[in-house]
């Protein structure tokens, strides 16, 4: 018996780390969660300043670097927590059953990284300049540049629904730099 106390105090303390990471991790992310999205008020990624177009009408210089900014930070957020849960896998202090625990997530996010990966060259092979694909479970969206009305919407939700692993309906299409905005 305590034998199990001494496991369950060890889970504890290491979910308290790990916790107190992710917490870290937030406050220097500059308090925004990891879900928020990018172009929100508080996304850093929002804050370039508008410029006037020819037209009069007002664009965002980070509209033009939106995709590879999201990239960036999709990127930089799993890479934190690919580090935090390499950490665990190695632990010999941690359990067995923990350490499993850990190698499997890391498996989980490099497999819905290469399943992004292929449904935004699918996407990118219908003829779309830009896309980013954002998968999370029982969800997909779609963020695509250019018009809604220049894109099959249909043949795209069929094309990356079978890499992701999600009914159609579960995708949503989200259109940047087009007539649509």
């Amino acid at each position: 018996m305590v034998v199990e106390i001494k496991k369950a105090k060890r889970f504890i303390v290491i979910a308290g780390v790990v916790l107190a990471v992710i917490v870290a991790i937030n406050v220097l992310w500059g308090g925004r969660s990891f879900k928020e999205p990018i172009n929100s008020p508080n996304s850093a990624l929002s804050e370039s300043k508008p410029e006037k177009t020819i037209s009069g009408k007002v664009e965002s210089r980070s509209g033009e670097d939106f995709f590879a900014e999201y990239r960036l930070q999709r990127e930089r957020s799993r890479s934190r927590e690919m580090e935090v849960l390499r950490e665990l896998a190695r632990d010999e202090e941690q359990g067995q059953a923990s350490r499993e625990a850990a190698s499997l997530k890391i498996i989980g996010i490099m497999e819905e990284m290469e399943k992004e990966m292929k449904a935004e060259n699918l996407v990118k092979s219908r003829g779309i300049e830009e896309c980013v694909v954002i998968s999370e479970p029982g969800m997909s969206t779609v963020v695509i540049k250019g018009s809604a009305a220049a894109v099959d919407e249909n043949a795209i939700k069929g094309l990356i629904g079978r890499v992701l692993e999600v009914s159609d309906e579960n995708i949503c299409m989200v259109f940047r730099g087009g007539n649509d905005e």
